[in-house]
């Protein structure tokens, strides 16, 4: 099996490689469905939503995929997983944000999705690093290390967020990136890379070109993900729309060949893990989140 801290092959109770204790719930699910294993790596920048997307997506998983997967739910396999999701729902129910990550090596949170349509189970890891991490390739291998055994990576990018110019920014997070990966002697060509542009909803009028976005981002009704499969020729299409945008409107040419040379490959999403921007830190409206469950469809779909 997988260890979920360090991400090696292991056996036992207790990692052969970090020597981390696994949680007795792991080492009981994990056995039926050993390659079913789904690894969402975050990465992205501090201040560019990593934490509050995570939030979003439990809150989406839990509250309304419930509803439209019908054998479907979700299960935290240690206590501190419990204990973090409880928190984070709580506070966005309340209207307050969760708090963002800390300087240290994260320990994952670490879920059963039962019964995914069309996908059956999944483990599912999640890694939420601290944004310091990638500001340099030294801060990824102290902070994110697991990213190197991770098959699938998510760029989580906030637009509004990246210093001008923008494509400088883009360029510079993946370049350090591929740095960090390579300094580790890791090998990002053996990785599958996701951008997700979070804050979707700050970001209606740069994508006026592209009305099957901001169409795909105003739908309320996610009864199409019924069928997930199906949902992903949507999927593909609006990955299409945003990277001509990333080309065309971003002239993010850099940043778009050295994603299409060093990795397997590269898909584009977008979200809105609030659905409206926070006030002072506080929601003034219930939270909206549109399309968060997408990047986790790709990643289940790449893994």
């Amino acid at each position: 099996m997988l260890c979920p801290y360090c991400l090696k092959k292991t056996s036992g109770t207790s990692c052969r490689e970090c020597h981390e204790n696994l949680p007795p719930l792991y080492l009981q699910r994990h056995g039926g469905f050993a390659r079913n294993v789904a690894i969402l790596s975050a990465v992205g920048f501090s201040g560019h939503g990593k934490t509050v997307y995570l939030a979003s997506l439990l809150h989406m998983l839990d509250k309304r995929l419930i509803q439209i997967w019908p054998k479907y739910y979700r299960q935290g396999l240690d206590v501190d997983t419990v204990l973090t999701v409880q928190d984070n729902l709580a506070r966005l129910q309340k209207g307050d944000l969760p708090e963002s990550t800390r300087r240290n090596f994260p320990k994952p949170s670490i879920h059963l999705l039962k019964e995914i349509p069309q996908y059956g189970s999944r483990c599912l890891l999640v890694y939420d690093p601290p944004g310091e991490a990638f500001d340099s390739d030294d801060g990824i291998q102290r902070y994110a290390h697991f990213v190197q055994r991770s098959p699938v990576v998510l760029f989580l990018v906030s637009l509004v967020d990246l210093r001008e110019p923008k494509d400088e920014d883009l360029f510079r997070l993946l370049n350090t990136y591929v740095l960090g990966m390579g300094r580790m002697l890791a090998r990002t060509r053996e990785q599958h890379l996701i951008v997700a542009y979070t804050k979707a909803d700050l970001l209606t009028g740069a994508w006026q070109k592209y009305p099957e976005v901001l169409a795909h981002l105003g739908d309320a009704d996610y009864q199409a993900m019924a069928a997930p499969k199906k949902y992903l020729e949507t999927l593909k299409r609006i990955s299409t729309s945003l990277a001509t945008y990333t080309e065309q409107e971003l002239e993010a040419l850099l940043f778009l060949r050295l994603a299409q040379k060093e990795f397997k490959s590269l898909t584009f999403c977008a979200v809105s893990a609030l659905g409206n921007p926070p006030e002072d830190g506080h929601l003034s409206t219930n939270i909206e989140p549109r399309r968060v469950a997408d990047p986790l469809i790709w990643v289940i779909e790449k893994s």
